[in-house]
């Protein structure tokens, strides 16, 4: 098993412990809060890849601790809660992974929501990572084609002649392409 990182963040002492004790058992590295602003910390300098989180913890509440880890991509959170209501599952719909662990902890349930929270959390990653390099790859080939429109216009050619001519450019300066088409369109708008 990978050495998972999990934040375990409640503000009761015995039932903080019981949880690290059953996580313990599964090999897993823990960090303890015993409020949402020490739950922010330690996740700002491990980046875990799960945070535990009671509902009741002292402080700054749970719903913004949660918002706060995951908005800067921090960590997934997995809320304990012993009474679910409307307004808990109105705000675990915003959150990254739609789970949670119920009061009282079962050693078996709550192996099965990490397990469930890591992966889904894992591939969310993956997903906004590739998300990212396609917004990446957009804003380049807009850029380059908005490059060869100036050259096509100003010098009088071909969409093909302005791409190799562009890509030319960029190869003698040792630049990317996309860094190339940014320069001649700064040249050519000032023009």
């Amino acid at each position: 098993m990978d050495e998972y990182r999990v934040v375990v963040a409640d503000s009761s002492e015995s039932s903080r412990k019981q949880i690290c004790r059953l996580l313990n058992k599964k090999g897993y590295k823990i960090y303890e809060a015993t409020d949402g602003a020490g739950a922010i910390r330690i996740s700002r300098s491990i980046f875990p890849d799960l945070v535990i989180m009671d509902m009741n913890l002292w402080g700054i509440n749970a719903y913004e601790a949660a918002r706060i880890i995951e908005e800067d991509r921090l960590s997934t959170v997995l809320f304990i809660t012993s009474n679910p209501n409307k307004t808990f599952y109105e705000k675990l719909e915003n959150m990254n992974v739609f789970a949670y662990i119920m009061k009282p902890i079962k050693a078996d349930q709550l192996y099965q929501m990490i397990k469930f929270a890591i992966m889904n959390s894992n591939k969310i990653k993956l997903l906004s990572k590739k998300i990212e390099k396609l917004e990446n790859t957009l804003q380049s080939r807009k850029k380059v084609d908005r490059a060869k429109g100036f050259l096509m216009e100003k010098l009088g050619i071909s969409e093909e002649e302005a791409y190799k001519l562009l890509r030319r450019k960029s190869m003698d300066a040792c630049i990317a392409i996309d860094k190339m088409a940014e320069k001649i369109i700064e040249q050519y708008k000032k023009k």
